[in-house]
């Protein structure tokens, strides 16, 4: 039944702003506090230049801490609020035990993969985050919470029941590779977390098959959503189960127009008609993120990582902004959430340790994709090879071939070193070149190359065996010093943002004489390819409507030519740019 709004037709749009202001309100008073605190240190005594001499030494990123601090807690308040609002007066101490929630779902690699990414000698590791796990373990409990609460959630969902005061997004794809799988899954989990919905995977072992990926979230799983595939996937048009979101943002019209509000059940969210699969533009928007509040059950579906237009929602920026002002999103729910299962970090482990363990002075992985299967390899490879040599080479990753039998050495006469070339590709070409070029002459540094690949399928295979070795080879990548990337793959995607690495394109055009073999990227973030829009599409935002993206939002840029059409974040912490110690 419709009820009338208050006041002004754009009271959604209102609430947002006031949040906003209400963050950066008790950023500017803890900005005061701490300014009269420096007066007060230069009045009451002490040398100004040994109370302030320590200060000058923090980081940048630590002077606006408090103000970053107080949205987060601000944040974790609104968690811990919906999750008192689900739990009721059910106590959780009478029902979750956390260390027998662990013995009963071990992830070794929750606390050995770190160890692989500090341990490399080119690459910074990404300091931890300790406000992204304080609002990664009060998500926890409410998704525990609520999946306690509603026990079967496909019968809650059928029976469209709202007993329970939770919300829910359930992801899903269709078959595609591993790349865009975890992209659009990753995506998924950050709108899930900024709306406190309960993100749910559809299906069962079709989508993420058992012994993938640990269960993220503490006392709870992300699984068993329709697992017999009665509800999903929803491919448009008439469906008794969900509505679709361009009819929804015909209601909000509608409720606009005539100043009233209404509540709908479930709604899948992206155009259905499009190769493109993506949440539509008006997604982005908070009047409609407003409405989507009253939507018990959300369905993100499609092909596409789309998490970089999150931060063009109003409302979610601030908390975005205060968790990562570096801007590494996506390498902090990768390795935070989205961990290796045990079968798979046991096959990292053994690759590791059979073929990579021989502590190289410094590892380079490359993946080369080859669209369009075997004839595309057929008449390229010889050409992308001798590419991602002259890259190596000409950026001092690789040395040179001596131009004589005889090896030549630094002049400083120290040993040689050891470098590791690690390969992920579906076909040999790439490796056996490489190996040929290392074994028949020497480097003019004396340096000794080694080059490794452990697979090379042909073509694209789908299965849990396969996403198994998939994703330990995307792990294997993530673990270099230097990475070369494919244009356009999102299997590349996963292995930079995975290591936290700013890769260098290897260049598929045919005419590189001004652009050279490769091309560095801009951020370590992945392209979200074919956007619909690149300006913001927001009828009700009248201030942003219509306007660029990248020029409302700098750290939105579009993707690089060499790459492919698109946007992405620019991260602002480039791990691989200088050499430790």
């Amino acid at each position: 039944m419709s009820s009338p709004l208050p006041t002004t037709n754009l009271k959604p749009v209102t609430s947002s702003v006031d949040r906003l202001q209400v963050y950066r309100a008790l950023g500017t008073t803890i900005t005061v506090v701490i300014a009269f605190v420096f007066i007060f240190i230069f009045i009451t005594g002490g040398s100004p230049q040994e109370q302030l001499g320590s200060i000058a030494t923090q980081q940048v990123s630590e002077s606006i801490a408090p103000r970053n601090d107080t949205v987060v807690q601000a944040f974790i308040a609104e968690l811990q609020q919906a999750t008192a609002h689900a739990r009721g007066k059910d106590s959780e101490g009478n029902w979750f035990q956390q260390s027998q929630w662990n013995r009963d779902y071990p992830c070794l690699s929750r606390t050995e993969l770190p160890q692989k990414y500090s341990r490399r000698n080119y690459v910074r590791d990404l300091a931890p985050n300790p406000q992204w796990r304080a609002v990664l373990r009060e998500y926890a409990k409410l998704h525990r919470t609520c999946m306690r609460k509603v026990g079967n959630v496909t019968a809650y969902f059928m029976s469209r029941n709202t007993s329970i005061d939770c919300q829910f997004t359930v992801v899903d794809t269709d078959e595609i590779g591993i790349g865009n799988r975890f992209l659009v899954i990753a995506s998924a989990v950050l709108y899930s977390i900024l709306t406190k919905r309960v993100v749910l995977l559809a299906g069962n072992e079709d989508f993420i098959p058992e012994g993938l990926l640990c269960e993220p979230f503490e006392g709870s799983s992300w699984r068993g959503f329709d697992v017999n595939r009665i509800v999903t996937p929803y491919r448009g048009g008439e469906n008794p189960f969900w509505n679709n979101s361009g009819s929804f943002h015909s209601r909000i019209d509608e409720a606009v127009c005539n100043g009233t509000t209404f509540d709908d059940y479930a709604v899948a969210n992206m155009e259905i008609q499009s190769w493109v699969g993506q949440p539509l533009s008006r997604f982005y928007c908070d009047v409609e993120q407003e409405n989507y509040k009253n939507v018990t059950f959300m369905y993100l579906t499609g092909m596409l990582y789309f998490l970089p237009k999150l931060f063009t929602v109003p409302s979610f920026r601030p908390v975005l902004e205060a968790l990562f002002p570096d801007r590494m999103v996506l390498t902090s729910i990768l390795r935070e959430v989205m961990l290796p299962a045990d079968e798979v970090w046991t096959r990292v482990q053994r690759m590791e340790q059979t073929y990579l363990e021989d502590r190289a002075d410094r590892r380079l992985g490359v993946h080369m994709r080859y669209f369009g299967g075997r004839e595309t390899y057929d008449w390229k490879f010889r050409t992308i090879a001798g590419r991602v040599l002259q890259c190596a080479v000409d950026n001092n990753i690789l040395p040179p071939i001596a131009n004589h039998t005889k090896r030549v050495y630094h002049e400083t006469g120290s040993a040689s070193h050891r470098i590791t070339v690690f390969i992920a590709s579906l076909y040999e070409g790439l490796k056996n070149n490489l190996t040929e070029t290392f074994l028949r002459h020497p480097t003019a540094t004396g340096d000794a190359v080694k080059v490794v690949q452990l697979s090379s399928e042909g073509d694209q295979k789908f299965g849990k065996l396969v996403y198994q070795g998939a994703l330990a080879e995307v792990l294997t990548l993530s673990f270099s010093d230097h990475l070369f990337v494919t244009p356009k793959s999102t299997f590349s995607g996963l292995a930079q943002a995975y290591g936290g690495v700013v890769p260098w394109f290897i260049d598929w055009r045919d005419n590189i004489t001004e652009s050279g073999p490769c091309t560095r990227a801009q951020t370590v973030d992945v392209c979200f390819q074919a956007p619909f829009d690149y300006n913001i599409k927001c009828p009700y935002d009248h201030e942003r409507h219509d306007k660029e993206i990248s020029k409302v939002y700098p750290d939105i840029q579009s993707c690089l030519d060499v790459d492919i059409w698109g946007l992405q974040l620019i991260t602002k912490n480039d791990l691989s740019m200088e050499q430790q110690g």
